[in-house]
């Protein structure tokens, strides 16, 4: 079991500062990649429409590191459509786990062929997206991301967990037991242990870690329930 920083970067500066916040407490972030396509919602690296950040593009370019690349490492979420076109930057970016949202991509197929095999890979799914899309891709992923609201709430962080998910995530386990189930959105130090019960192995937290500016003191309380 393990516990996930979610970051949802307003710019860079603020994914810095939120990833020294967790340094030496998790191996891994998940970083939220929104480019407004399909969750109405914009994120670092990608503020400006069609335009990835100055700072980002020279990370791929490799003429700087990711932050705390050599302490961390970090997984990316894509919440947008068409996920092939942004995935080859974040493989040069240094990305460990890419996870693609399901419903932004109308061949999922052609999205995993992006990714280098070095690169581990999930995919996410809303609570109300059946589980049954996930067959044909079952031999291709290892990380089932499980979204704790439906496809209308995607990408924001604060929103109450759906009740549904407690259901769904069992359905998941009990079909998928040899995959890694994760629970994204909604994690908060009421729901986890019954998460966790239900079948989760991650939980992929974000407002509930970063509640107060005690991330340190939010981070122990969740690291005590596992």
């Amino acid at each position: 079991m393990e516990i996930i920083p979610a970051i949802i970067p307003k710019n860079f500066e603020d994914l810095e500062e939120k990833m020294s916040n967790v340094l030496k407490l998790v191996p891994l972030v998940q970083i939220d990649v929104l480019d407004g396509s399909l969750a109405n919602l914009r994120a670092w690296p990608y503020q400006a429409f069609g335009k990835s950040d100055v700072s980002f593009e020279s990370i791929v370019r490799e003429d700087e590191g990711f932050p705390f690349w050599q302490d961390m490492e970090f997984e990316a979420h894509f919440m947008v459509r068409e996920p092939e076109r942004l995935i080859p930057d974040w493989i040069a970016a240094g990305v460990a786990r890419i996870i693609i949202q399901i419903e932004g991509t109308s061949d999922l197929g052609k999205s995993l062929k992006e990714i280098d095999k070095r690169v581990l890979v999930g995919v996410a799914l809303a609570l109300d997206t059946p589980n049954e899309v996930l067959k044909p891709f079952k031999d291709d992923v290892e990380v089932i991301q499980c979204m704790g609201w439906e496809i209308s709430n995607l990408g924001r962080q604060g929103e109450a967990l759906d009740e549904k998910v407690f259901e769904k995530i069992r359905q998941l386990r009990q079909e998928y037991p040899e995959h890694i189930i994760s629970i994204d959105g909604g994690v908060n130090l009421e729901n986890a242990e019954k998460l966790l019960e239900a079948g989760a192995d991650k939980l992929v937290v974000g407002s509930a870690l970063w509640k107060d500016d005690k991330v340190r003191e939010n981070w122990a309380k969740f690291k005590s329930l596992i």
